[in-house]
């Protein structure tokens, strides 16, 4: 008798899981929540059809939140966006801050002198070091150093680094640097699912060459797979600000992808 009713019970489970209704987001309604406010984001502009909205920040960074069919797959449509992104990017005008950009930009390429510096101390004079173990593969000289470890990936020289952790990529120069961020994800409501049917995407291209000071553009995105994807673009952001809005963006691109 326990054993039926535990087989019952676990059946009545399985029925109510089935039957759940997925929670209310952009996905399932079509259209965009776009609070007035979040955080240090203030709503601009909403297009009537739901599928638009723009944020200012008081420093002046701003951001457009879209429903963005997938076409091709999800990283196909992301690639595409990134390529519009780089384009804009790289076609701005110098501005004065020309000078502070550069310096900033130049900061990123640390990670780079750092890690040479590092290999270069464990050189210690000789022309090479290699080591070679199962998943692991170190090659360091006194200009470049190579490190393949499970999960992580270092190419470095004088003045570039690229950098591969898990789903973060990072490249690094005296130019400035980018950061891609790309893992599935399981859709909200659906946590005790085996299968990750969700995507969230992080791209941030810093290199100053935007007018009016600022630091970078980028995109957050989030959503099925299947499609659509809200993404965030932030086409401006000025010093120091990044951080502070990057959560206000996340929790949007959750709330309306569901994810």
């Amino acid at each position: 008798m326990k054993t039926l009713l535990m087989a019952g019970a676990a059946g009545a489970l399985l029925t109510l899981s089935g039957c759940a209704q997925p929670p209310v987001s952009a996905i399932t309604t079509g259209r965009l929540d776009c609070p007035e406010t979040k955080g240090q984001l203030t709503r601009v502009s909403a297009a009537e059809d739901g599928q638009s909205c723009r944020y200012r920040t008081a420093d002046g960074a701003d951001m457009e939140l879209r429903l963005v069919p997938v076409e091709g797959g999800p990283k196909a449509t992301l690639e595409r966006l990134e390529a519009q992104l780089a384009s804009v990017a790289a076609t701005q005008p110098a501005s004065a801050t020309e000078a502070s950009a550069t310096a900033e930009s130049s900061e990123t390429a640390a990670l780079a002198a750092s890690t040479l510096a590092q290999a270069e101390a464990d050189v210690a004079g000789e022309d090479a070091a290699s080591v070679r173990a199962p998943g692991t593969k170190i090659d360091a000289g006194p200009e470049s150093v190579n490190i393949t470890l499970p999960g992580l990936k270092i190419d470095a020289s004088e003045d570039q680094a690229r950098v591969k952790i898990g789903p973060i990529n990072i490249d690094a120069s005296e130019d400035g640097a980018t950061v891609r961020i790309y893992r599935e994800v399981r859709l909200r409501g659906e946590s005790l699912s085996r299968e990750r049917r969700g995507v969230r995407a992080t791209y941030i291209l810093a290199d100053g060459r935007q007018a009016s000071g600022a630091t970078y553009v980028g995109l957050e995105a989030g959503g099925p797979k299947t499609g659509p994807l809200v993404v965030a673009i932030v086409s401006a952001a000025t010093e120091g600000e990044e951080a502070e809005i990057l959560d206000d963006i996340q929790d949007l691109v959750r709330e309306n992808g569901g994810v």
